[in-house]
């Protein structure tokens, strides 16, 4: 039997044994009395804090930045390469033929 269906039929069971309790109301008043009556962690507030203050220190470094990218305009980028000479060329495509094994290539 999967764990799953074991915590089904467990719950299915204490549900009908809760429903069917004689006295309900007081079992149901004294659990809370019993939970409202523990002291709570502070780990928790601690927790909570300490992600609030990474949220703001990241908001303060990521917002700043986005907004002054949107007020930029876009700068065209020109790429220019130098022209080869036929002879660089070939000796260029030389190389590229001096480290295969095998080349079926002409002279």
């Amino acid at each position: 039997m999967k764990q799953d269906d074991f915590l089904k039929q467990v719950t299915s069971k204490l549900d009908g044994l809760a429903q069917q309790h004689a006295h309900k109301p007081a079992v149901m008043n004294n659990v809370l009395d019993e939970i409202q009556e523990r002291e709570t962690s502070h780990y928790g507030l601690w927790k909570m804090s300490g992600f609030a203050l990474a949220a703001a220190i990241a908001g303060f470094i990521v917002l700043p930045n986005s907004v002054t990218t949107l007020n930029e305009k876009p700068q065209n980028q020109v790429v220019s390469a130098p022209k080869l000479s036929p002879q660089m060329v070939e000796d260029l495509e030389m190389l590229m033929v001096l480290g295969e094994d095998k080349a079926p290539h002409g002279s």
